[in-house]
């Protein structure tokens, strides 16, 4: 799988877990409190390429499991 691909993946679920907790991108990423609303649309929109480390951050701020990004 290209890691565009998985990117594109990763920032649908991230979308599809933020909405149903019904929070806005601003909201997550105070949460995040390392992510800035920025990386939050970039990579809802798949074009941030995430390390372990940030989608780690991401599933806490969702309070989450990072697998569920996956």
């Amino acid at each position: 799988m290209r890691w565009t691909t998985l990117a594109k993946v990763i920032g649908k679920n991230v979308r599809r877990i933020r909405e149903s907790k019904n929070l806005t991108q601003e909201k997550a990423s105070e949460l995040g409190k390392t992510l800035s609303l920025r990386h939050w649309q970039y990579i809802e929109k798949g074009q941030l390429n995430l390390t372990l480390h940030s989608l780690v951050r991401i599933a806490k701020a969702l309070n989450c499991n990072p697998k569920d990004l996956l």
